[in-house]
């Protein structure tokens, strides 16, 4: 049976917060020594990271927690103003813990499932964090630049986010119990 409430142990609030710090860290790490980048890795980061927390600690709404956690240390850490990253990031844990379903402890540590719901959070991660800087006006382009932007990026989130994840499944593979 499912366990919805948010009751979390020591452990899984360690994974969680630990999860969190090195998405963060890696986000910021890269971001610092790849800004060309313009902040692709933090991507794979995302999905190892959500997929981890959510496998490692089989609870649902973990995930959610841990991207809550990593928006507002976006938020106050990064130095221009970039609220979009606290909704986006939310929205991304959110939709990864909703992918998993009603037996979120039976299936986190599925392959396929893990894989779908990084999907299905990249693509809403992405889709948040771009209609809020096109809302804004950062893309001061024409519609179809717009639209090429938007292909892009969604795609290279799902690609990167989905690496990371594998990862994680990986990493399962090898010492899950």
């Amino acid at each position: 049976m499912a366990q919805y409430g948010l009751r979390l142990s020591t452990k899984s609030l360690s994974i969680i917060a630990l999860s969190a710090a090195f998405y963060v860290l890696m986000g910021a790490i890269s971001g610092l020594v790849l800004p060309a980048a313009r902040g692709y890795p933090a991507h794979f980061f995302r999905g190892l990271a959500m997929s981890a927390a959510g496998a490692y600690t089989r609870r649902m709404w973990s995930v959610t927690v841990m991207s809550l956690i990593s928006g507002i240390l976006f938020l106050v850490l990064v130095p221009a103003p970039a609220p979009y990253l606290l909704f986006s990031t939310v929205a991304a844990g959110l939709l990864y813990d909703l992918s998993m379903g009603r037996n979120y402890p039976d299936v986190c540590r599925k392959r396929r499932r893990i894989t779908v719901a990084t999907i299905i959070s990249g693509l809403g991660e992405a889709v948040v964090a771009l209609g809020i800087l096109t809302y804004v006006g950062l893309f001061g382009a024409q519609p179809s630049a717009i639209a090429i932007i938007w292909i892009v990026t969604i795609a290279a989130n799902i690609v990167l986010s989905t690496a990371g994840a594998q990862v994680t499944v990986t990493l399962l593979r090898r010492y899950a119990k």
